[in-house]
């Protein structure tokens, strides 16, 4: 897709891929400078680990969000993929059916641990625990509606294209548009 051809609905639907991307980044650089301080110089910047293990709390919970709205999620697909289309599309519906009650289930005692956290934080930081707990809440009501939302395109797709996944690195998009820009530039 064009940058020019993005739209609020591609952002809306993309925001956890960039967020968890950048949140990776932030991480191997923090824990790359730690690496450093801690053989080269003989010094560990300790904040720096804390912080990094909240990031990742962050970038995981995001992520997972993201997998789902790709249909990245680990799952076993040989069993749904020997069914006819019918029992297939229920199986793939029952599936989220299935991680939607997990995320509603769990967040009953996430929200208790966030109470229970108070305002007690980090040890360096100050990051509240309230926080951390909070987002992982957060992170997987958010998966939940990605759910819901797989759910309506699985009840919308056709036997081709039920449950398909679009592969992490698409060659024949790539090709498509290089032939593309080639045949406007004339080249």
């Amino acid at each position: 897709m064009n940058p020019e051809k993005k739209d609020w609905k591609y952002w809306l639907n993309e925001w956890e891929s960039y967020v968890s991307a950048v949140l990776f980044i932030i991480n191997t650089v923090l824990l790359i400078t730690q690496v450093i301080s801690r053989f080269v110089f003989k010094h560990s910047i300790t904040w720096l680990e804390e912080l990094a293990t909240f990031l990742y709390l962050c970038m995981v919970y995001t992520a997972i969000a993201a997998a789902v709205t790709h249909r990245k999620q680990i799952g076993i697909d040989a069993l749904p993929n020997a069914m006819p289309y019918r029992i297939r599309k229920i199986l793939l519906i029952l599936a989220d059916v299935i991680f939607i009650i997990f995320d509603l289930w769990i967040q009953k005692g996430l929200w208790g641990i966030v109470k229970l956290m108070g305002k007690g934080g980090t040890p360096l930081l100050g990051i509240s625990y309230a926080l951390c707990y909070g987002i992982v809440a957060v992170s997987l009501l958010l998966t939940a509606f990605r759910c819901v939302q797989d759910i309506l395109r699985l009840m919308k797709e056709n036997e081709q294209e039920l449950g398909k996944k679009k592969p992490t690195l698409d060659l024949d998009a790539y090709e498509r548009e290089y032939l593309e820009s080639v045949g406007k530039d004339g080249n």
